[in-house]
Order: structure tokens, then C-alpha cells, then sequence
């Protein structure tokens, strides 16, 4: 996930305030603009009846003045004084006007004029009227008439006079007017709170208004729309709301009222609901957004309260309470997070459990067992402990015969034996396979023996495994800390040799030395340079005589080989051959020798010295079916008879494989090569086994020899062996003869050839014929 994507996402509370805003936002958008467009539609609709209504108002205001002054004409055209004065104004016109002065100022007229029937002028209150004949019989009809006279206007009436009623002559005419200015007063406004003005649009012409009117610029009026309805205009920066209503006629044309008002003035309360509507819509969208954003925080903090015991537990802990909510959601995912942790630690146990228990025996295994001595070892540097490790004997035995069934029960009973004798001083453990392994402070036992013994006690009783009574015996390794090792791997791989180590010398136990380690660093870095050293020459193969008893010459030779490593100086065959032995790298050391004792006797033949050369042989070479033509093409290429070979075997050598041993025994046999058994009476072969052997020679081992002179139990031994091998029809050569007394002994029961130190060492090729020449001259006494 990248940062970018992580900027931009956003909290859910946050997110839910968004949205709640945005909602909000919306519903108060568009009900402002529903609520304002009805309510402007309200308002014009409002604004137009007002106007209506108040032309309306001035129409009845002016028409009843003029209704009046109708009145006020007629009763006057029917009073006889003033017909009197009418038919005699040629004569008196003072009379009539004066008369008409009075009745102008109780009719509240403002001009006035009586004419003749020809329409000439008899009496006025100023000018005559042009065009009277055409103008005056208009001024009776109902409508309203506006006429112009010396620059202002005048609401006009007229009236016949007849002198006899109901006369069709017409003997005068009484014109009156009254001043438009007197019309339009700012009482029209008050009454109507609208302006009022009265315009001529074919002449463009303002007749009249009141005082505030906006409409006192000419330039404006051609702009001004007399269809029904508002209409808008544009005065001075200000908008100006107004409707046209045809008002009487000026001219033979007809007049319009325009009632205004500024638009502020006309939607002054739709926008003040409009502005009180936005302050509530803004308060309960300010209130929604604080409850969205409490609501969001409440929904948010059992989440947030989740995430913290997510990461707690990433990082390992348990986590003792998950958060409780009130909404069925919030709760479901508590719930799912405490079963997701309880299948977490459950499934943890489980693979602790496999990773640290054996599967079988259901006891600690080998990484438990390590981590428990590394515990022990870090927290208690300078503790004593004693680490055995037992291997049941002939285990591979129990599994071959009774099958894998039984020996997994045999295990698992085993490992209730080892738990059982387990205290809290101690801790078992199966390390695999029919491996277990038992560490204790040293101070829960006497000695390491004595832990041994106590661990062997468990298996003196016998196991039962399904009606199969079994004895089981074990081999114990035992390695101190921190005697032996002071690292884990240390212990465990002294405890291992020491184990491996009684179980090849058949001991119960055995206790970790030194002299044990046959695998250490230096032993395997000489097992990767012996090849090397073969070509270098660092090996040498020295020869030790074994002297003929009975004719006291030394006819045989047994070549040992020596190492001298540049680096390591002489290194013991004991600390290489078992390991070339177990690498298979012996084969080419027996070869080597062979070819080097048969290019040596070939030499010592040259020099008229005849000797049989005993070469030792492993049981890999033994089992080494090209063994036997290698040696023939080394007897043909150095031209020796086969009688110049002896080769000598181990009784393990023979038994670790009795077929195939026999069958190259044979071989060589038939090859005419003298065989021996070496070390005999330290290995297992039986008496039936020696039988079938074909060898010529037994070399009894030197631990029978070496304290012949003074131990009367090896003499019975030692004479024993010589005494069946004359029955068998064998030679013997005694090894590890070292004084007088113990060739004495061997001449006395009859032993073939003697071999050791009395006579001399192993010696180089030359020190050897130095050696031989003073022996064939002196003897052993010289």
C-alpha cells in the first residue's frame, strides 16, 4: 500500500461527517430554492393583486371626484339663477362669473369655462378653449378625460345647459376642471403605499404623479410595457417592480396609471422568510452535523478500541476484553474478534505443541530439550549438569520382528518410564527415533554413574506391548557441563559419542572422555587430506618382524603404515584409519600398500632377502570383490609369488559381513596368499564360524601377551588359543612380546612366531635390513 493511496483515505468518521454535510448541503440547497421560487411566485402574485387592488383604489378616488364635479355641474346647469345669468351675460357677464367663482369653490374645481350654444366663451377663470366646438361634447361621456391647458392638465367635465328641461336645445356649456397635481397627492401613496403616475405613451408624456414617483425621467418611458402583469425596470441602480392600467383618455388617446414600487420594498418579506428560512436550515443542518459527528465518534470508538486490540495482538499479546458497544454490528465484530484471538491462541498451542512435543510420546523432543539446557545455561552460567542420552539396544530387532506398531507402543512406554523417573530436578525428553535424553543438576546425584544406573534401573523390569513380554536393555552417554562441553551442541554431541561409545563396547553406559571422540575437527580435516598425502608421500609403511620360534629366524614381516603430517607431525594409524574406514578412502590406502610391501619385497629380494609381507586388510576391503585381481596384477607386476603376501583380517572384519568375507577369503585363498585372522579372542566369531574360515595363521591379540610373564590367567588363555589352533591346524604368532620370559612362555606351548617389541619395533625399509643383518649375525641377545 502506498502512502499516496494512505494520504487520501480517510477516517470512517470522518468520512460519515462528510456525507452527513453533503446531505445536509443538499437538503438545505434545495429547499431554499423551492421555498424561494414559491415564495417569489407567492409574493408576485401578492404584489400584482396589491397593485391592481390599488389602482383600483385611485380609479374610484378619481372617478369619484369626477363623479362629483358631474354632480355639482348638473345641479348648477339646472339652476335658474344661473340660466338667468346665462341668457343675459352679454349683458352681465360680471354677475355669471361671479356666480360661477362660487360654484367653483364649492365643487373644488380648479378651471372652469361657460360657453355659449355656439361654443363661444361667455365667462372663464382664464383663457378661451380652442377648438371648443370639437372638444366640449366629449367631456360628458362617463370616461375620464385629461386635457392640457397652458402647460398643466386637468381632469375635465362638461355639461349642457337648457334653458327649458328637457328642451333638446342646448343653450350653453359649463366646463370644469380640476388640476391634476390635486389628484396625485402623497394621500394616494399612504392609501395605496404604491407611487402613482398618470403618462401619455403615445407622446411619451408624464401627466401626473405622486411625489416619489421614479418614473420623473421622459427618457425611461418608451421602456415602460403596458401589457398586464409585473414588470421590471431598471431606474437609477434600482430595480423598479410596476403594472400599466389604461386610465382615461388625453387627445382621443388613451391614458395609463403605472402603480411601482422599488423590488425591495416588494419582496421585503419574501426575503426576509427567505433569510429567516436559511438561518433555521443553516442552525438544523449545524445541529444535524454535530449529531452525525457524535453519532460517528460513538459508531467509531469501539473500532478504533478494535484496531488497538488488532495490534496488540500482531504483536503477541492477549488481549483480555474487546470493546462492548450498543449497536448489533459493533458488538458481532467484538464477538468475532475474541474467537478470531481464542482460534489464534489455540491454533498457537496446537503448533507449540507439535513444535515442541513429540507426536508419539507426547513428551518434550529434541528443540525443547535444547532450549531447556540453553535456558538453563543462559540464566545459570555456572550451574553443574549432567546430560545422558539413551539409545535402546537392538531396537532396529523389536521393529523388524514385531512389526512398527508394537515398537511405537514399546516407545511410548518407555517414555512413561522416563517420565515417571523425571523429577523437578530433571527434564526428559525424546530426541527421535529410539533416542531419549535426560538432563539433571549435578548435584540431584552422587556422580554421573550413579544417574546412569538409576536411569538403567527403569528398564530392568520388562515391558509388555500387547501380550509380548520384552526385555529391553539401553546404552547411556553421559557428558557433564561444564566438564565436557560448555556449549549445547557441545554436550549433546559428547553425550552422543559417549553413548555410541558403550554401545560398541557393550557397556550400559559410559562416561565422556576424549579419548572418545573419534570424529573431532582435526581427525575429519585428515580425513579430507589423507588422499593428498598418499601422493605426497607423508605415509610410510614400517615393518615389524615376527621371528619364527622353533628356528629362531625371522622369515615374516607385518608392515604398518605411519603418517607424518607436515602440519601434526606423526599421526597414530588409531586417529585415521577408523575414519578412512567409515569414508571408504581405505581402499585406496590398502592399495597403496599393497603396492608398496610388494615393491619393498621386491626390492629385499634383489638384495637376497626373503620375507613374507603381512598386509592388514578392512572389511571393506574385504567385501571388495576386485580386491583379490588387484593383487594378482601386483604380484605379476613385480614378479612375486603369491606365498610372498599374507593378509591379515580382524575377527569384526569377518563377522561385520561372514558371507562375503568368506567368499574373498576364499579367493585369496585359492590365489595361494597365507590368510590370518588378526586380534583373535577380542572379536565375537563363534567356534563353528573360525571352522569355516579359510585362513592359515590366528595372531593372538597383545592383550593376552602383554602380561603373560606374570598373569596366570592370560598363560591359561594365551596357551588355550594355541592349543585349538594346533587343532585346527593353524599356526599362531603371539602379539605384543616384550621380554624374555613371555618368549619363553610361547616356546613352551608351542606358538608359532612371536611379534613385539622384545624383538624390535616397527622399522623403515633400510633400519630394517640394518636391523636383520645384526639379528642374522647376533641374534637377540646382541
Amino acid at each position: 500500500m502506498s502512502n499516496t493511496n494512505t494520504f487520501f483515505k480517510t477516517s470512517l468518521q470522518m468520512r460519515m461527517s462528510f456525507i452527513f454535510l453533503l446531505l445536509l448541503t443538499i437538503i438545505v440547497l434545495v429547499t431554499l430554492y423551492f421555498v424561494q421560487r414559491a415564495t417569489y411566485q407567492h409574493s408576485s402574485i401578492q404584489l400584482f393583486s396589491h397593485m391592481q387592488t390599488s389602482v383600483s383604489v385611485v380609479r374610484d378616488n378619481i372617478e369619484g371626484r369626477a363623479s362629483a364635479l358631474d354632480n355639482g355641474m348638473t345641479t348648477l346647469a339646472k339652476d335658474f339663477s344661473i340660466k338667468q345669468l346665462i341668457a343675459t351675460a352679454n349683458d352681465d357677464r360680471q354677475s355669471l362669473k361671479s356666480a360661477m367663482f362660487n360654484y367653483q369653490n364649492r365643487l373644488g374645481a380648479d378651471i372652469f369655462w361657460v360657453l355659449a350654444d355656439d361654443f363661444s366663451p361667455l365667462v372663464s377663470t382664464s383663457d378661451p378653449l380652442e377648438r371648443s366646438n370639437e372638444i366640449v361634447p366629449s367631456f360628458t361621456t362617463p370616461e375620464l378625460h385629461w386635457f392640457s391647458f397652458n402647460h398643466r392638465y386637468y381632469l375635465l367635465r362638461a355639461t349642457p345647459v337648457r334653458f327649458v328641461e328637457n328642451s333638446t336645445q342646448v343653450n350653453a356649456w359649463v366646463v370644469m376642471g380640476i388640476d391634476v397635481e390635486k389628484l396625485f397627492t402623497q394621500n394616494l401613496v399612504e392609501l395605496t403605499n404604491m407611487q402613482m403616475t398618470l403618462l401619455s405613451l403615445k407622446s411619451n408624456t408624464l401627466l401626473g404623479a405622486t411625489p416619489d414617483t421614479p418614473f420623473v425621467n421622459s427618457l425611461v418611458l418608451p421602456d415602460i410595457e403596458v401589457s398586464s402583469g409585473l414588470h421590471r425596470i431598471s431606474l437609477s441602480s434600482t430595480n423598479t417592480i410596476y403594472t400599466t392600467v389604461e386610465f382615461g383618455v388625453w387627445e382621443h388617446s388613451p391614458v395609463y396609471i403605472v402603480a411601482s414600487t422599488g423590488e425591495d420594498d416588494a419582496y421585503l418579506s419574501s426575503e426576509s422568510l427567505i433569510g429567516q428560512l436559511f438561518i433555521i436550515l443553516l442552525s438544523a443542518a449545524t445541529l444535524g452535523l454535530l449529531g452525525a459527528t457524535l453519532l460517528s465518534r460513538e459508531i467509531t470508538k469501539p473500532l478504533h478500541q478494535l484496531i488497538k486490540a488488532a495490534h496488540r495482538m500482531r504483536a503477541g499479546e492477549f488481549v483480555e476484553t474487546f470493546p462492548s458497544a450498543n449497536t448489533l454490528e459493533v458488538e458481532s465484530l467484538s464477538s468475532a474478534f475474541d474467537e478470531m484471538q481464542q482460534g489464534i491462541r489455540d491454533r498457537e498451542e496446537q503448533i507449540h505443541h507439535l513444535a515442541y512435543y513429540d507426536e508419539l510420546t507426547n513428551i518434550p523432543n529434541r528443540i525443547q530439550f535444547s532450549n531447556h539446557i540453553r535456558d538453563i545455561l543462559k540464566q545459570q552460567p555456572e550451574c553443574q549438569l549432567t546430560v545422558l542420552m539413551l539409545d535402546v539396544d537392538r531396537f532396529k530387532d523389536i521393529n523388524d520382528t514385531l512389526g512398527h506398531d508394537l515398537g511405537d507402543e514399546l516407545l511410548i512406554a518407555i517414555a512413561r518410564r522416563l517420565s515417571s523417573y523425571a523429577t523437578e530436578s530433571s527434564f526428559c525428553a525424546r530426541l527421535g527415533g529410539d533416542e531419549y535424553a535426560v538432563v539433571s543438576h549435578q548435584g540431584a546425584h552422587d556422580s554421573p554413574e550413579e544417574a546412569a544406573e538409576q536411569l538403567i534401573k527403569l528398564f530392568e523390569q520388562p515391558f509388555k506391548i500387547e501380550n509380548v513380554v520384552l526385555d529391553v536393555d539401553c546404552s547411556v552417554g553421559i557428558a557433564l557441563y561444564p566438564q565436557h562441553a560448555q556449549s549445547l551442541q557441545g554436550l549433546m554431541q559428547c553425550a552422543d559419542i559417549a553413548m555410541y561409545s558403550c554401545k560398541d563396547q557393550h557397556n550400559a553406559f559410559a562416561v565422556y572422555t576424549d579419548a572418545l571422540n573419534k570424529h573431532s575437527v582435526v581427525r575429519l580435516s585428515l580425513m579430507s587430506e589423507l588422499k593428498g598425502a598418499l601422493a605426497e608421500g607423508q605415509l610410510e609403511l614400517h615393518y615389524q618382524p615376527k621371528l619364527t620360534i622353533h628356528s629362531h629366524k625371522v622369515e615374516t614381516l607385518e608392515c604398518l603404515i605411519r603418517w607424518f603430517h607436515p602440519e601434526h607431525g606423526f599421526v597414530p594409524p588409531d586417529d585415521f584409519i577408523p575414519l578412512a574406514e567409515q569414508t571408504g578412502s581405505i581402499r585406496h590406502v590398502t592399495q597403496w600398500a599393497l603396492r608398496t610391501a610388494c615393491q619393498q619385497v621386491k626390492k629385499w629380494q634383489e638384495q637376497d632377502m626373503h620375507f613374507t609381507v603381512a598386509v592388514n586388510i578392512s572389511a571393506i576391503d574385504l567385501v571388495d570383490l576386485s580386491l583379490p585381481d588387484s593383487i594378482a596384477s601386483l604380484l605379476m607386476e613385480f614378479d612375486l609369488l603369491p606365498s610372498a603376501l599374507t593378509m591379515e583380517v580382524t575377527e569384526s572384519a569377518v563377522m561385520s559381513d561372514p558371507q562375503n568375507a568368506l567368499r574373498a577369503l576364499n579367493l585369496l585363498r585359492n590365489m595361494g596368499i597365507t590368510l590370518s585372522i588378526d586380534d583373535f579372542g577380542t572379536g565375537y566369531s563363534s567356534m563353528a564360524q573360525l571352522k569355516k574360515m579359510p585362513v592359515d595363521e590366528l595372531k593372538i591379540d597383545k592383550a593376552f601377551v602383554l602380561d603373560l610373564a606374570t598373569n596366570q590367567d592370560d598363560r591359561v588363555m594365551v596357551k588355550t588359543l594355541v592349543s585349538l589352533a594346533q587343532n585346527l591346524g593353524l599356526t599362531t604368532v603371539a602379539e605384543g612380546v616384550e621380554d624374555l620370559a613371555t618368549l619363553e612362555f610361547l616356546t613352551e606351548i608351542g606358538c608359532t612366531k612371536a611379534q613385539g617389541y622384545y624383538m624390535t619395533k616397527a622399522l623403515r625399509s633400510d633400519e630394517l635390513v640394518t636391523w636383520y643383518q645384526n639379528f642374522t649375525r647376533n641374534g637377540l641377545t646382541s
